[in-house]
């Protein structure tokens, strides 16, 4: 089980539940919201049992005082009560307005996952570099290093944001797309796939990935991405896949040191409740 998990886990969960979000989708059997759900609680599934099974350090199991409540907190005020997705869709389309409405160059007539493809690597360029800035702009690392002071990493520590943070990293992925004209259910086949993959990204379990690493951003490389010692740190910026990094040299894959790949957190920050990780970045 181990063998297979590893090596063939992340495939076989993204494949299939991408794939049938999109068969549902295109049919309008259900709404993308409807969909979203689904397909995050199925990577839930996946990931859960993976760190149940084949952890990859005992030690990060997370526990109810410094994960669970801090991070579900986070989410509910982000998603629920602040309702991060509304302020997106307001920002993007102040953005297009400015821009004169968009352009009308996507090509909506092409098989669905030739667009999926093309509007993840489009995407990733915005979240690319709003991602690297926020590590090398210090205001924006204020906001940013919510996300990075847990030190332990597990499935959930991809919901784990600021509110400006959050909202600015998806704004950055869907304007790009919006200007070029893409239609709403590549939008939201490309939040389905990044919401999936961040679960994976973030997991506690044994991975073994080999050839993927060099096109998904996932775990084994994003792990390093987390590590205390910022020079290790500022690498693997990419959220879903790892194109940017190769083409902008932060690629980085040491395939051995799992002690150093354990040191991960923020040097000199321990919040972790949800009115300081909200408000303090705005008092330094």
């Amino acid at each position: 089980m181990q063998l297979v998990f590893s090596r063939f886990g992340y495939i076989i969960c993204i494949t299939s539940i991408v794939g049938a979000s999109i068969f549902l989708i295109e049919f309008a059997l259900y709404s993308e919201l409807q969909v979203l759900f689904f397909a995050a609680l199925g990577s839930i599934f996946f990931t859960v049992l993976g760190e149940f099974f084949i952890p990859l350090f005992k030690d990060w199991k997370p526990n109810f005082k410094e994960n669970f409540f801090p991070d579900v907190s986070l989410f509910v005020v982000n998603y629920i009560l602040l309702q991060s997705q509304l302020l997106q869709i307001f920002i993007a389309s102040i953005a297009i307005s400015f821009s004169g409405g968009g352009f009308n160059l996507w090509p909506s007539d092409s098989n669905i996952v030739f667009q999926l493809v093309l509007a993840l690597v489009i995407s990733e360029f915005g979240l690319y570099w709003f991602h690297r800035g926020c590590h090398e702009i210090p205001f924006l690392w204020r906001f940013h290093k919510i996300h990075h002071n847990p030190e332990r990493l597990y499935w959930f520590n991809a919901t784990r944001f600021h509110y400006l943070d959050v909202t600015l990293l998806q704004v950055s992925a869907a304007l790009p797309l919006l200007l070029l004209g893409a239609e709403g259910k590549i939008i939201a086949l490309v939040t389905i796939f990044s919401t999936v993959h961040g679960y994976w990204q973030h997991i506690n379990a044994e991975q073994d990935q080999g050839l993927l690493n060099y096109f998904f951003s996932g775990p084994e490389l994003h792990r390093w991405h987390h590590n205390l010692n910022p020079d290790i740190a500022n690498h693997n910026y990419g959220n879903n896949l790892i194109v940017w990094d190769h083409i902008f040299k932060t690629f980085y894959w040491p395939k051995d040191n799992k002690e150093q790949l354990k040191n991960i957190g923020v040097q000199g920050d321990t919040s972790n409740n949800v009115i300081s990780m909200t408000f303090d970045p705005f008092r330094r």
